[in-house]
């Protein structure tokens, strides 16, 4: 009997490293599952796998309605592939230098105020999308698409639960998720494979 394989993917974790290594050329989105399947059967040495579902979780700024349009029109509506998102907030915030302490609020080049974007909510949903399904026993491998730490209870759980997680992670990033993975898969060479034409 095959094994139940979800994909958990970090957008942001997975595309700003694709663009610092693959350049100019755009990933081919809708292979990453297959692909990412092929190195999981790989590293769990052959076992019989059913690709279950993609889970795209991306933070989408207000400014940016070509991407949330891309992935609420287009990726959402691919087969298997499950999509969250969420605004992300600006909020001005002053900086301090950590020498001297002088803190402004504006930059003095443009005039423009500082601020910081955060968004509330895509690890923690993360997470309780990969714990419901454990739980629910709708899932035998998961494979984490990040380099987020925060990730790395929930795979010491998924562990404890029978679940073999795998980290798909870039070589510069995200050992700590390898040390507790059951394997890993090097996202650097898969991105030959990958390159959209």
């Amino acid at each position: 009997m095959s094994e139940r394989l979800r994909v958990f993917i970090d957008y942001w974790n997975f595309q700003l490293n694709w663009n610092e290594r693959a350049g100019e050329a755009r990933c081919d989105w809708l292979a990453l599952p297959e692909a990412l399947t092929a190195a999981t059967m790989s590293a769990l040495g052959g076992n019989s796998l059913r690709f279950d579902g993609a889970h795209i979780y991306a933070s989408v700024d207000h400014h940016n309605e070509n991407l949330l349009n891309w992935l609420e029109t287009f990726l959402e509506r691919q087969p298997g592939f499950i999509v969250k998102t969420a605004r992300l907030v600006r909020r001005q915030r002053s900086v301090r230098c950590t020498a001297c302490g002088l803190e402004l609020d504006t930059c003095p080049e443009c005039g423009e105020p500082y601020s910081i974007s955060s968004t509330k909510g895509l690890t923690t949903s993360m997470v309780c999308d990969i714990m419901t399904l454990a739980c629910e026993h709708a899932l035998d491998v998961a494979v984490i698409v990040s380099s987020d730490t925060e990730l790395v209870p929930l795979m010491r759980r998924l562990s404890d639960r029978g679940i073999k997680v795998i980290h798909a992670g870039w070589r510069d990033g995200g050992s700590d998720l390898s040390r507790e993975a059951w394997a890993s898969i090097d996202l650097d060479a898969m991105i030959p494979n990958l390159v959209r034409v």
